[in-house]
């Protein structure tokens, strides 16, 4: 019995770190509408991109939070891989909103308490 509840205190306190932070990337500088793509880019997840020229892009926090001290990071990749060597570059997301200028292709993207 005193296994199961520790289980389930481990699986609640890993459920409180999960982060989904909202993306929207555009074919022109400065997060000019319309966006050409979006998606949901949930932490634990390396997510497909749609592989399409960027040049800026938005991003916010959706829903969820990271573990205290630690911040979501928003990470973009050149290949599917979601590795570091094909890392982009990486992005401290918030609440509100932010355009970030970029100037790639990106094929995945993750994001991650950091």
């Amino acid at each position: 019995m005193q296994f199961k509840i520790l289980a389930l205190s481990a699986l609640v306190a890993a459920a409180t770190a999960t982060i989904d932070v909202a993306f929207s990337g555009y074919y022109v500088a400065d997060c000019v509408s319309p966006s050409i793509e979006s998606a949901n880019v949930i932490s634990g997840a390396c997510g497909p991109a749609n592989g399409l020229p960027l040049k800026s892009f938005s991003a916010h926090i959706y829903s969820g939070s990271c573990d205290a001290g630690t911040s979501p990071v928003l990470k973009l990749y050149t290949a599917a891989d979601c590795t570091e060597a094909s890392l982009y570059d990486e992005y401290e997301v918030t609440n509100d909103t932010q355009c970030f200028a970029v100037d790639g292709t990106f094929l995945s993207n993750e994001v991650v308490c950091e």
